[in-house]
């Protein structure tokens, strides 16, 4: 329901309200004075029942007396207010700091009744009717995924609202887990739009603010407005209420393959198509809708022009009567006082329509019990099922191929990575949208725009080609080659090229002498020894150099040298690492795990064992010039194996003792005057001492 104000819902519940209309068309403003009438359709479902994952256009049909044609496309959006010219201070219950009420008086504010685009027009005499629908017209077309696959349904979603220039608000909630597992061919961007509301429990409108709505079907939904029985004029429940305790959704029309959850009968078994669809969105499904519920009626009532579809709508119904006509027993009696019913139903089709009053029809269906349980067809629609079933359909993908009364047959991938066209004018191959093989009519030729790849194959024309490679076989009996000959072989007759170049039966290539200034390319170049007559040139590129195809090798490639051994395993590694800035060596065990390395750095040479790290020298010495530095402790090393430390430890020692023992033993005397300190009471004191050992 769209938010209006307390004075605007006050003046609806009015009796006397008198509704002033305008409409912007195409940025120019048309009032009650042009306007005649106009209707607005809303619908969450176009058949007979209740249906969920759908995106119906709003519709509006507007009559105007104007003498200039409004173009095609034009945006007309019609808005209502209600006059309030006969408000008085006494009337006034609204607060003060919340209306906006100019002291002239006027009218509420503007409400907007929905952005529509001009699709078809009709003139009678002075009058244009035009049909609108609103911004999901523009969705029909066809989706073409820019996306890298499986892609979340959310991705999907924002793909197409940003092509589209849509937006949306808080009520889309898609399930971040939910994914579409390939790209969606075949789908016009309304239905993709479509499927994922239904997978998220959920229908697609746009609102009255031109913004992508949500509506979500859950159960003890809370009603948004209340009639009372001077709101309606009429009100018919056509079934009894409808609930849902079973799911069926198919997921391939073709092959009628669908995800069941829950159980029931046919009466109560909602079904629909959606191909994104797994068994856990279908449980997840049956989880929101469980409780869901709601009453079949048709409705004629007062004009709301704030209600939306997919609101739910209390109602009361007088069903009061005398006491006389009561057959039920005093506690099983349920009647309230004032002889009003309340029921909730759901706004699932309404008509707003306007022709100096404001009227609405409100429509809730649903299929009957019978008609669920026995769907009866005639002949005619038995053949037309058939057909349905039989029948190849133009713009319908049969394993990624379509038939189109412009194109012909169309193979196309999902991800529009391949496409083929065959058709009386055209038979052509693409390769991401461009052309990569087709027949050209006029000159009677095949034409590839890209490589031609060939394992073996037999020319028995003449081959001309600007350049080219090929890593198969070429057999030819004659032809001229003016470009570039890249390959392996040559088998067949001889190829002769002047007098010192030629290639022979059994595929030799013969020649005197050669002067490469181009590339030479080839699979492998086999040979023993390269000796004798210097080999000069510019220089060798290749991915790969090696001295044997396996066992025993050695390699090199861009990264450096590599060295094998008979088990092709990789023992010695020798290359440079530029983000590291480092280059060296490392070595491998037979499994092919890193034992250690040697590498330079900027300043430093680094000799790094993953285990353990021995440096021996048989029958020679270890010579370590410079400081040495341990940052950790040294196992292994004993004072024996170091030359004369032994003997220098052990004088060491001795003096030591010597030192300690003159210390121990040693004394020495003092001898002092006799004095008094000055002071004649004193007693003289003086003599010879002798110290103490320590």
């Amino acid at each position: 329901m769209y938010p209006i104000s307390p004075l605007y819902a006050d003046y609806l519940k009015r009796h006397e309200r008198e509704f002033l209309i305008k409409a912007i068309i195409n940025g120019e403003e048309y009032t009650n004075a042009e306007i005649v009438e106009f209707s607005i359709e809303n619908s969450l479902t176009l058949s007979d029942g209740f249906e969920i994952g759908t995106a119906i256009p709003n519709k509006l049909i507007i009559k105007l007396r104007s003498k200039n044609e409004i173009p095609a496309n034009a945006r007309i959006v019609p808005y209502l207010a209600i006059s309030t010219e006969g408000l008085t201070w006494d009337q006034a219950i609204y607060p003060w700091q919340d209306m906006q009420i100019p002291w002239t008086g006027g009218s509420t504010e503007w409400l907007p009744l929905g952005e529509f685009f001009v699709d078809s027009r009709e003139k009678i005499n002075d009058v244009w009717t035009y049909t609108c629908y609103d911004k999901l017209v523009f969705a029909d077309v066809a989706y073409i995924s820019q996306l890298s696959y499986p892609a979340s349904q959310k991705a999907v979603w924002d793909e197409i609202c940003n092509r589209l220039g849509f937006s949306y608000d808080s009520s889309v909630v898609i399930n971040p887990s939910y994914q579409i597992q390939a790209g969606p061919a075949g789908y016009t961007c309304r239905q993709v739009l479509a499927y994922i509301a239904g997978a998220n429990g959920a229908s697609v409108f746009v609102g009255k603010d031109g913004v992508i709505r949500f509506k979500r079907f859950v159960a003890n939904a809370p009603s948004v407005f209340e009639m009372t029985t001077a709101d309606y004029i009429r009100v018919k429940q056509t079934n009894p209420i409808k609930s849902y305790s079973r799911i069926v959704v198919t997921y391939n029309t073709e092959d009628d393959l669908s995800f069941e959850a829950g159980s029931g009968d046919e009466n109560h078994t909602l079904q629909f198509e959606n191909p994104f669809m797994t068994q856990a969105m279908a449980n997840n499904l049956l989880v929101a809708l469980s409780g869901f519920s709601y009453l079949p009626l048709t409705m004629d009532a007062r004009g709301f022009p704030h209600l939306d579809q997919g609101d739910i709508i209390g109602f009361a119904q007088n069903e009061g009567s005398s006491w006389l006509e009561t057959v039920t027993s005093w506690q099983d009696t349920h009647i309230p006082w004032d002889g009003n019913v309340q029921y909730r139903s759901i706004i699932l089709h309404q008509v707003l329509s306007f022709k100096g009053g404001l009227k609405l029809t409100i429509e809730a269906p649903s299929v009957s019990e019978q008609q669920s349980e026995f769907a009866l067809e005639g002949s005619l629609s038995q053949q037309v099922n058939r057909l349905n079933q039989n029948a190849i359909r133009y713009g319908k993908p049969y394993y990624g191929v379509t038939h189109s009364r412009t194109e012909g047959i169309v193979v196309e991938r999902e991800d529009h990575l391949f496409k083929g066209v065959f058709n009386g004018e055209e038979l052509s191959f693409y390769a991401n949208g461009d052309k990569a093989l087709w027949f050209d009519i006029p000159s009677r030729k095949f034409i590839f725009a890209g490589d031609l790849e060939a394992v073996g194959g037999t020319f028995t024309g003449d081959l001309s080609a600007a350049g080219g490679t090929f890593t198969g076989t070429l057999v030819g009996v004659n032809g001229t080659f003016s470009g570039t000959i890249q390959g392996g072989s040559f088998i067949g007759g001889s190829i002769r090229i002047g007098s010192s170049f030629s290639v022979d039966s059994s595929g030799h290539m013969i020649a005197v002498g050669a002067d490469f200034s181009g590339t030479i390319s080839a699979s492998v170049i086999t040979g023993g020894q390269i000796n004798g007559t210097n080999i000069t040139g510019a220089d060798i590129l290749g991915s790969r150099i090696r001295t044997a195809s396996s066992g025993d090798r050695i390699e090199l490639d861009r990264d450096g040298f590599v060295f094998y051994d008979s088990n092709n395993a990789r023992r010695v590694v020798l290359g440079t690492n530029p983000n590291a800035g480092i280059s060296g060596h490392t070595y491998y065990n037979s499994s092919g795990q890193s034992q250690g390395l040697i590498y330079a750095i900027s300043n430093e040479l680094h000799v790094i064992g993953n285990n353990n790290l021995r440096l021996g020298a048989n029958g020679g010495r270890i010579i370590l010039q410079g400081l040495v530095e341990f940052t950790n402790s040294v196992v292994g090393l004993s004072v024996s194996q170091i030359s004369g430390l032994q003997n220098q430890l052990d004088y060491l020692q001795s003096q030591i003792n010597s030192l300690s023992q003159a210390y121990y033993n040693h004394t020495h005397s003092v001898t002092l005057p006799s004095h008094n300190h000055g002071r004649v009471e004193n007693q003289n004191w003086g003599g010879t001492f002798t110290t103490s050992r320590p």
